[in-house]
Order: C-alpha cells, then structure tokens, then sequence
C-alpha cells in the first residue's frame, strides 16, 4: 500500500513537472493567479499522499483500521483538491476553457476513484480481505494517476500559445513540484 500511494504521488508530481512547472514570481498577472492556485492545490494533495504512505513505513499499519485511516485520509485529500480544481474555473487564457474541461473531467474521476478506494477500504475484513483491497486500491490509485496525466496532456495541447506554460513556469508555487 504504502509503495503503491508513493508511486500515485510521485506520478502526479512528475506529471504536474512535466507540465511546465518551475521558477520565479508575477502574481499581478490573473494568469500567474491561477497557475500559483493550482500548484498550490497539487502539491498540498500531493503532500497528504506522501503523507498516508508514511502511516505504512511501520507494517503493523497493514490492518483493517489502517487501511480504512488511509482511505478516509486519501477520500478526504482527493475532495480538497477537487474543490480546490472547480473553484479555479477556467483560466483566464484562450485555452480556458478546454483546461476548464480537462480539469472537470479529472475532478469526477479522482471523486470516483477515491469513493471506491474508501468503499474498498471499508469492506476489507481479515488478512484475505486487506490484500484483496491493497490490490483494488492499487488499481484505483493507478487510474486517478492516469487521469491527471492525461488531464495535463490535455491542458498542454490546448495551451498553444503558451499562456498557461509561462505562467506555471513562472509560478514560485509551482517550484516544489518541479524539484
């Protein structure tokens, strides 16, 4: 568990890097407003995710009551960040509005993806029951990882001229991520 959450986590940050991110300051600019918000919601998700991985550097964690802490940290997490995603709205960019999109359509899938992995979580009884649901976590985790990349190819292909790149690169928010 723990090393399937630090592999979700580290695919996100390497996804969100490879999105443009890293640099110096312009918070003037609503453009460099958004990319600062935006970082900044990653990486605090991304952070929590660390952190869930942490509870398991001590085994004695892989119980049900654990495996439910984790769900319910991750469940918790997720929602943050979907609310923190839909309340950027569109950036203000020629491409807003399909980053708008790609941005929806990622926030359903990590809600859906971290509903099942609470579900999964809560259900798990017995030693049979904690690997079946570290393996259908596992799958869960894999695909809220797939989203997000292919939320930000998304985000990457609209952004034709640019706009959003510079901003996020230019983003002192946006450094953590790409370090």
């Amino acid at each position: 568990m723990r090393r399937v959450l630090a592999l979700a986590a580290a695919a996100i940050a390497l996804s969100v890097a490879a999105a443009g991110c890293g640099g110096s300051d312009s918070e003037e600019d609503p453009t460099a407003a958004w990319a600062s918000s935006f970082c900044t919601a990653v990486t605090n998700w991304t952070d929590d995710l660390q952190s869930v991985t942490s509870q398991f550097t001590d085994t004695s964690n892989l119980s049900e009551d654990g495996i439910k802490s984790a769900a319910d940290d991750v469940k918790s997490s997720t929602q943050s960040l979907v609310d923190d995603l839909r309340g950027l709205g569109a950036p203000p960019t020629d491409s807003g509005d399909a980053v708008k999109s790609a941005l929806d359509d990622l926030s359903t899938t990590l809600e859906d993806e971290s509903t099942s992995i609470q579900e999964t979580a809560q259900s798990a009884s017995g030693l049979t029951g904690i690997a079946s649901a570290i393996s259908s976590i596992s799958t869960s985790l894999s695909a809220m990882a797939t989203s997000f990349s292919d939320a930000l190819t998304t985000i990457q292909n609209a952004d034709a001229k640019g706009e959003l790149q510079s901003a996020l690169q230019d983003s002192p928010d946006c450094a953590d991520i790409s370090s």
